[in-house]
């Protein structure tokens, strides 16, 4: 009896010890479908987003290395098949680094209703379907799916998850 008491209290601890190192949830791999804010009947085209290998602290600048996790952006249109290293949005209230002030969503990242990730003349966000998004002067926007995305030189987007 006493043998299988102990075996319970050590496989209760092992499950325990499993679920505190299991890695955060990867909320942004999969594919996407982007579609014309203005025409949301016909994709522009498809994103396929994928975790990669996280990147050392030597090999950022030192306001990076808060988060050294990456994923790469492919699109289906691009017949060369090139990929993009994109990054999450930088949070540092220690250093006052805070890439979410920029556009007024401080308060919806740290209450965890918004998260973004940044690929240089692009970034891609996601929050909760039919939320009214606030982009100060520019304006408000209704995403219907919960992620959109900002184009330089493209503007606006709205993402559909496909899978």
């Amino acid at each position: 009896m006493r043998k299988i008491i102990l075996t319970f209290i050590l496989l209760s601890f092992s499950f325990l010890f499993k679920a505190q190192n299991t890695s955060e949830a990867d909320i942004w791999s999969g594919s996407y479908a982007v579609y014309s804010v203005k025409d949301d009947k016909t994709a522009l085209d498809t994103l396929v987003i994928a975790k990669t290998k996280d990147v050392k602290p030597e090999n950022v600048p030192s306001r990076f290395e808060v988060d050294l996790k990456r994923w790469t952006v492919i699109s289906k249109k691009d017949k060369r098949g090139d990929s993009e290293v994109v990054r999450r949005f930088i949070f540092n209230p220690e250093d006052k680094d805070d890439e979410y002030k920029e556009f007024g969503w401080t308060r919806l990242y740290q209450e965890g209703k918004m998260n973004c990730i940044d690929g240089g003349h692009f970034f891609i966000c996601q929050t909760k379907p039919d939320t009214t998004v606030d982009f100060q002067k520019e304006g408000t926007f209704l995403t219907k799916t919960g992620f959109f995305g900002v184009w330089l030189h493209f503007g606006l987007v709205e993402l559909k998850k496909l899978n």
